[in-house]
């Protein structure tokens, strides 16, 4: 499977961020909360107002024990040095911004399905620290559009 990796840079209108801390849980009340996140990515503006719709959605959602006993997955959370960012292409917002729906849902998205075909890491301008960088993995969501 192939890999894509997403530059995020909250000082871009068009990008959001929202973080949200996993509840405690009755059954483990001694499990750690966790803080997960949401990246949301405008759509390329159209001139019929109509088409515009909520944006792309990435999320990255650490689950909880009662989760993965279940069969959940924890998505990847990998810490690299700075240089990894010179071998690897980057999308930013200007891909978002310059770049048909179709082909934009087409880069994430098997032929004929909503399923997502690559794994897809955000790497967050607020997260490159020093010589660090944290890849977060997230799960692909779309607008409908009819």
């Amino acid at each position: 499977m192939d890999t894509v990796y997403i530059h995020f840079d909250n000082a871009e209108l068009e990008m959001t961020k929202k973080s949200f801390k996993s509840f405690k849980s009755k059954k483990y009340p001694n499990e750690n909360i966790k803080t997960s996140y949401i990246y949301k990515i405008a759509e390329k503006k159209h001139d019929n107002i109509i088409m515009t719709d909520s944006g792309y959605k990435f999320t990255h959602y650490l689950f909880g024990k009662f989760d993965l006993e279940r069969g959940a997955k924890q998505p990847k959370i990998i810490v690299k040095n700075k240089s990894f960012l010179q071998s690897i292409k980057l999308l930013d917002y200007s891909f978002f911004k310059n770049t048909d729906y179709n082909a934009v849902c087409k880069t994430f998205e098997s032929d004929n399905s909503w399923e997502q075909n690559v794994i897809i890491f955000i790497i967050d301008k607020k997260e490159i620290k020093n010589e660090t960088i944290t890849l977060r993995e997230v799960r692909f969501s779309r607008p409908i559009k009819e």
